[in-house]
């Protein structure tokens, strides 16, 4: 596997993951978790195991354990800092993968014009590229000049 056993749990705690063959399928129906519970234990034998292997999230999860209570057993991480897609950059970054893509898409239960749309990141070894629906919108018809649309 491409990801380390920390990152692995920690996506599938902020994702629902489905292997599918050697691949995961990460999808969220409601939305990404930013905070993730994790076992003290547990957590220090992945970092102990995979201390050679770098990664940006077992570098938060050591700065979450530092403040930690000596008692406790488990401890909230807040991601939103690093976020999933600095994960998926470090997997690409050290593995033999050439990019992974994400797919996002929002809707409203109300019909509003601003509750729909998605959005597209490919993250590769050289960096990554996002984009909404409403950019490559925009985009798209500046490239074909075509102004706004009728009033």
């Amino acid at each position: 596997m491409a990801m380390t056993e920390l990152e692995y749990v920690i996506l599938a705690r902020m994702f629902d993951a489905e292997p599918v063959g050697e691949d995961v399928y990460f999808s969220a129906s409601d939305g990404v978790s930013d905070f993730v519970l994790l076992d003290v234990a547990e957590v220090k034998r992945m970092i102990a195991a995979e201390e050679s292997i770098a990664s940006s999230v077992t570098d938060v999860v050591r700065e979450a354990l530092e403040k930690l209570d000596p008692e406790a057993a488990e401890f909230e991480v807040d991601m939103s800092m690093l976020s999933f897609e600095g994960i998926f950059e470090d997997v690409v970054k050290r593995s033999a993968l050439d990019y992974i893509e994400i797919e996002t898409a929002w809707s409203c239960s109300t019909m509003r014009p601003d509750g729909f749309g998605g959005a597209a990141t490919l993250i590769s070894k050289s960096g990554m590229v996002s984009m909404s629906t409403a950019s490559f919108l925009e985009e798209a018809i500046a490239a074909l000049s075509l102004g706004p649309p009728p009033g």
